[in-house]
């Protein structure tokens, strides 16, 4: 049996028409308390959809919008001022915080890796070292074994076992943390196989169906063979397609290698390009059929985290033409979906909530030409390398002339930066005297903002202090965060997220389904309130208190729950 992506997302791509919302129908799972005192009906979903498209900032949710993300526009509850509340903002913990309803200091994952402070040990968020937990076919550990928290899918589960959960992404971090810790499948794209899997936590072997979609050799008679050889597409993005301070890897003009190459190289030009989502849409649309998602005796949830917007926009940017080719075809893709779920469930039968994990920075030469660049620096880019050698001379300088190794003072691991002991007994210093000479030679740099002591950070005050404490795990962090001042990047071509700034902030938070009433809701709304929310209108509760709040999906006059800050 093969499998052949552009066919399965074909079937049913006729967008149909939007049914009409609102209409009461069917047993409710859970109910609301308006303020006039009368309960408020939620008609019941058969099968719930969560989808994060990694990388999304708000401001570009409808950048391209005319199939699904047009009837999420037109026909959903949109939350204008939707944010991520922690400061942090990496892949890992914002997908963690969607589906736990808890910051990443109560879901224990505060950046795609961490330091663990007990044993010294770098720690990637959903890596694990027990042999059962071996990703099939691969060689390395994969798990939820570092997740602190449980998710929308335990809480389901653990009311009723007939609740079917799955994820799938082409990120393994983004498919683990959406799906929790006791789903019924996971599957995510492994670069260096160039396939699909999931690992010994989850199961010993991978279904039928999945298999065949692999295909003996995915380029061959799998997912992989209709697609191109080169990814082409317009040069109608904001900018010239050939644009200053894009990645070059890749080539930054239409055609981008695809399926060029040995085949290692070929698993790595698509995950680099929107057709690893589109053969992240064609899994799930075949889960959902192989699965019978939302047509068993309980109701199903199935995530999809969609990860080209992510690997796209770091190395072109938000505003170039393979970004907005990549979110043109997440909205073709999202129509065709939709529009299977319409023709298998019914329009009036399942939700569907749209998010993202954190935003993106511009590239700093579009905010130079359009004189809005808010970095210091004249370029508003700070290399990697000149960062690190600076601060290991000034080390070098302060403590270790003339013989010394500064290297040995400092860790740069793990996203964090941390003074191992062992450098410190060498050298007999103290940990504050380091970290106090780091701290002074970092905040010398006009491109970073602030150079925050992690253990005084708890006594910091402001918007962007508040939000970096969210993201504070003290026994997984190391004794200093940088924060870059706006606009600023530590990267050398290409663009990232990271920060507490709005930009990296400010995501997509919008609901769809019958029962749902459309429009847009202005008003603080957060990615910790999305399972709250959930939960609430399923009817399950949370194994413990939550972060996030219930946001109002039947009419804006009614209050929403109250947040405690």
């Amino acid at each position: 049996m093969m499998i052949d992506v552009k066919q399965v997302l074909r079937r049913g791509s006729g967008v149909l028409a939007a049914m009409l919302l609102g209409l009461i129908c069917g047993q409710a799972l859970g109910t609301t308390q308006p303020e006039n005192g009368a309960r408020e009906v939620v008609e019941t979903p058969k099968l719930v959809v969560v989808i994060a498209i990694d990388q999304l900032r708000r401001d570009r949710l409808f950048e391209s919008s005319e199939a699904g993300l047009g009837r999420l526009k037109h026909a959903g509850r949109v939350f204008t001022a939707g944010q991520l509340a922690h400061g942090i903002t990496t892949t890992c913990p914002g997908h963690a915080a969607i589906m736990t309803g808890l910051n990443p200091d109560g879901h224990g994952l505060p950046s795609n890796s961490f330091l663990d402070r007990a044993t010294g040990k770098v720690q990637y968020c959903v890596g694990s070292d027990d042999p059962g937990h071996q990703v099939l076919g691969g060689s390395k550990g994969r798990s939820p074994s570092n997740l602190r928290a449980d998710t929308l899918g335990d809480w389901l589960k653990a009311k009723n076992p007939a609740h079917r959960v799955f994820a799938v992404s082409a990120k393994d971090r983004a498919a683990i943390t959406l799906a929790g810790v006791n789903p019924d499948g996971v599957y995510w794209y492994d670069v260096a196989q160039g396939r699909f899997t999931t690992s010994g936590y989850y199961q010993d072997q991978l279904p039928q169906y999945l298999l065949a979609f692999n295909g003996q050799d995915p380029a061959v008679d799998g997912f992989m063979r209709g697609f191109p050889e080169r990814w082409t597409h317009a040069a109608n993005g904001v900018r010239a397609d050939d644009y200053e301070g894009e990645d070059t890897r890749y080539e930054n003009v239409s055609g981008h290698p695809l399926r060029d190459g040995a085949f290692e190289d070929i698993a790595k030009q698509v995950y680099a390009s929107p057709f690893v989502d589109e053969a992240t849409m064609a899994l799930a649309q075949l889960m959902v059929t192989e699965e019978a998602l939302g047509q068993g005796p309980a109701l199903d949830l199935l995530s999809i985290s969609l990860s080209a917007t992510d690997t796209v926009g770091h190395l072109y940017g938000p505003r170039s033409a393979e970004a907005a080719d990549a979110l043109a075809r997440v909205d073709e893709m999202l129509g065709a979906f939709f529009s299977v779920l319409d023709e298998r469930l019914g329009a009036d039968h399942y939700w569907v909530v749209l998010t993202a994990d954190h935003g993106v920075a511009e590239l700093p030469e579009w905010t130079q030409e359009t004189n809005s660049l808010s970095c210091p620096s004249d370029t508003g880019r700070l290399t990697p390398q000149a960062l690190y050698l600076g601060l290991n001379w000034h080390l070098y300088k302060t403590f270790t002339w003339p013989f010394g190794d500064p290297r040995r003072l400092l860790s740069l691991e793990g996203g964090h930066l941390y003074v191992p002991e062992a450098g410190l007994s060498e050298f007999g210093l103290t940990r504050s005297a380091v970290v106090t000479e780091v701290i002074s030679y970092l905040e010398s740099k006009p491109e970073i903002e602030k150079v925050w002591r992690v253990e005084a950070l708890a006594n910091a005050s402001g918007e962007l202090a508040v939000s970096m404490q969210r993201s504070i795990v003290p026994d997984r962090m190391g004794d200093v965060l940088v924060q870059m001042g706006e606009g600023c990047l530590v990267d050398e071509l290409g663009t990232t997220h990271g920060s507490p700034h709005n930009y990296d902030r400010d995501i997509p938070i919008v609901f769809y389904g019958a029962g749902i009433e459309p429009g847009k809701v202005p008003g603080p709304a957060y990615s910790i309130d999305i399972a709250a929310t959930l939960a609430h209108y399923l009817g399950v509760e949370p194994s413990t208190p939550l972060d996030g709040v219930v946001l109002n999906l039947t009419r804006e006059s009614r209050r929403q729950s109250e947040r405690v800050e």
